[in-house]
């Protein structure tokens, strides 16, 4: 059952508070060309106790989070499920400028607003059918994962000990990680930073809401 555990769907629960960032299409017109979105606003904050769930496990994604072996942010295959709240605590927005076929996002000076953007700000709205949300895990260690999370949940510390109704480890191991290191079926794991992260949403707005300006991405 020990390797089994490789294949099935687990959870992974944070303690601390998370970094995360948020990002929202706005603009003061209406849009229906992505060359109408003015501004991208950006949040930084906090996630208080978040809950990831990896609901398709071949066994490099337990592996990745058994080791904390994320890139800045969380990979496509771990999905947030839960959290207590998230305090954003700062927040800027950002020019979208589009030169040939490439997107990019430019600082605003809050001084400057209106003359550098030619944007109503009293009039910015959301634009886009849905925004996107970065977990920072690079710089966060998990305090434990539930193994087999549809049946059994075991719960576990990144040692492999099965942690006890107390939440202190008993002795039962299920995986060591100095053994997982030697298995190379479990290397092959994929990861994200915040640029190829952002450039997935965008092209996934693009899709969505813009079909006819798929060609675009991100600079």
């Amino acid at each position: 059952m020990k390797n089994e555990y490789f294949k099935l769907p687990f959870e992974v629960h944070y303690r601390d508070k998370v970094g995360v960032t948020s990002f929202e299409f706005m603009s003061d017109i209406p849009v229906e060309k992505f060359s109408d979105i003015k501004v991208l606003r950006k949040q930084e904050g906090r996630s208080a106790n978040p809950t990831f769930v990896c609901s398709t496990n071949s066994g490099p994604e337990l592996y990745c989070c058994i080791i904390n072996g994320h890139d800045q942010v969380q990979p496509e295959w771990l999905q947030i499920s839960g959290e207590d709240d998230i305090d954003f605590n700062y927040k800027v927005d950002l020019r979208v400028s589009i030169v040939g076929n490439e997107i990019s996002f430019q600082e605003i000076e809050d001084e400057d607003q209106d003359f550098e953007c030619d944007v109503n700000f009293d009039e910015l709205d959301y634009c886009s059918t849905y925004g996107f949300t970065a977990y920072e895990l690079e710089l966060f260690t998990p305090e434990y994962i539930i193994l087999d999370a549809d049946n059994s949940r075991v719960k576990v510390d990144l040692n492999g000990y099965v942690l006890g109704g107390d939440g202190k480890p008993t002795a039962e191991r299920v995986f060591d990680p100095e053994e997982l290191y030697e298995r190379e079926d479990l290397q092959n794991y994929s990861s994200l930073d915040m640029w190829e992260a952002t450039a997935n949403w965008v092209k996934s707005v693009l899709n969505e809401s813009f079909p006819d300006e798929r060609n675009l991405e991100l600079a």
